[in-house]
């Protein structure tokens, strides 16, 4: 192993594993992700809930002046006064078309959706770590050979000036070899420049906050060369596997499941509702008395108040007297319950239960399209990657060949240029020859290594280099 810069003791120096590992648990469009898993599971939670008794308190105190219906007398009075009341009201579903069942079907398919999003947030993010991770590596070699390049016209450069102060070559040999070095100084940059900024890359999605190119350093292993055996899957054989298993696939088959669902629970709406209800209350009022018939005492308002009436059936003669008639009593004497059946069965809605079961089909047919177009993206994806890696290896054959060529033509060239026999243009031909075939073997072999380290990643391995 080796490393891509030269690292400080106290750093810290990262394989791609550890890129890997750190970005998944730190990254944050992966951590992003992760609140939308979150939201997910509450709604399941919710859904299920719904499920229960709903049970609310209420309570009121007021003060009144003037003509008022006095609540517990149930009379018209013209006065001042206090009165206020308090209950418990509760009701649970019985049946509502199937709509709650159906709905924590489909929040469950949604959770696991959401977790399959999720999922596909840390591929899309291995992949773009593993893409920076080799960019660094490729540019380093292109940075490498770039320095040996420099070294290599340098030491040209010192030969061509004794040749020149003999008198055995022209001036102008010595003014190209010049230029030359300011190229492949320019290269040199550029290749660092490109290092920069694929470690840039790398330092945001692992979200190191303190982290930058001059501290950061990355693990180089030995690649080896492309062979020329044949890739041992095909790009089929690869689909196959992923279409079972990339998040991608398995979400959008989640989502129509989830689109059926909310067809049911639209067609809920056609169905009657049935629900269980209940309820207990008090009631005060200031103005309320009690009647004395000599040692027994009753309240105006105990009885039972005729609907027909708009006053208690008790009554009262004038000389009979009245006394205040305690808070706590009243609320003690005036408690009533209910418990009922609610039954709502829906004639005309304005159309809008149809409406939302067409618009809920339409969510169905939009949900198989994306499943579709997931699938063909996928198939896609594969079947280029598969193809560039297959030309990759075969570029990268022809790249070697190029490559000895131009290299035994390039140090003839410098042979016959040190012995005056051709001019500094047909020297900087061969020399910019043999540049290219080394750019072009280099690219040929770290596109191969990717695309390959590609499919099998999508096949289910982990990328290691």
């Amino acid at each position: 192993m080796a490393l891509a810069q030269t690292a400080a003791p106290t750093e810290t120096v990262w394989s791609l594993q550890q890129c890997v590992d750190h970005a998944i648990k730190n990254n944050l469009l992966i951590r992003q992700s992760g609140l939308s898993v979150e939201q997910a599971a509450i709604d399941v939670k919710q859904a299920r809930a719904d499920q229960l008794p709903s049970i609310n308190g209420s309570g009121s105190h007021g003060f009144n002046n003037g003509f008022f219906l006095d609540p517990v007398r149930n009379q018209i009075q013209n006065t001042q006064i206090w009165s206020g009341n308090v209950g418990v009201n509760g009701s649970v579903n019985l049946y509502s078309g199937l709509q709650v069942q159906n709905t924590i079907k489909r929040n469950k398919l949604d959770y696991q959706a959401s977790q399959l999003d999720q999922q596909k947030v840390q591929n899309d993010i291995t992949l773009n770590v593993v893409t920076a991770y080799m960019n660094v590596l490729l540019n380093q070699e292109i940075l490498k050979t770039n320095q040996e390049r420099l070294n290599l016209t340098s030491s040209q450069l010192e030969r061509t000036q004794k040749l020149f102060r003999a008198g055995s070559v022209p001036e102008s040999n010595v003014l190209d070899l010049n230029a030359q070095i300011a190229s492949d100084e320019l290269n040199i940059i550029t290749a660092q420049n490109n290092i920069d900024l694929f470690e840039l890359q790398l330092i945001q999605m692992l979200n190191l906050t303190e982290a930058n190119p001059a501290n950061f350093s990355i693990v180089v292993p030995q690649i080896p060369d492309p062979d020329q055996t044949v890739i041992a899957f095909n790009a089929e054989e690869v689909y196959t596997t992923a279409s079972n298993r990339m998040p991608e696939i398995l979400r959008a088959r989640l989502r129509i499941q989830s689109a059926e669902k909310s067809i049911a629970i639209a067609k809920g709406g056609y169905h009657p509702s049935l629900s269980l209800v209940g309820s207990i209350s008090t009631r005060y009022s200031s103005g309320s008395s009690l009647i004395s018939f000599g040692e027994t005492s009753v309240s105006q308002q105990v009885g039972f108040l005729d609907p027909s009436l708009s006053q208690p059936l008790i009554l009262y003669s004038p000389e009979q007297s009245e006394r205040k008639y305690p808070y706590l009593n009243q609320l003690q004497d005036n408690i009533g319950q209910f418990i009922g059946i609610n039954l709502s069965v829906p004639i005309l809605n304005s159309f809008r239960i149809r409406n939302n079961v067409q618009l809920s089909k339409i969510g169905l047919k939009n949900a198989e399209i994306n499943s579709d177009i997931a699938r063909n993206e996928l198939k896609q994806t594969i079947a280029q990657a598969y193809t560039d890696a297959v030309n990759a290896q075969k570029r990268f054959t022809a790249a070697k060949k190029q490559l000895e060529a131009f290299e035994q033509a390039f140090k003839n060239a410098e042979i016959r240029l040190n012995n005056g026999l051709i001019n500094s243009v047909d020297y900087n031909v061969a020399r910019n020859n043999f540049v290219k075939a080394q750019s072009d073997i280099i690219q040929a072999k770290y596109d191969y290594i990717f695309r390959l380290k590609f499919l099998e990643f999508y096949q289910g391995k982990t990328i290691t280099l």
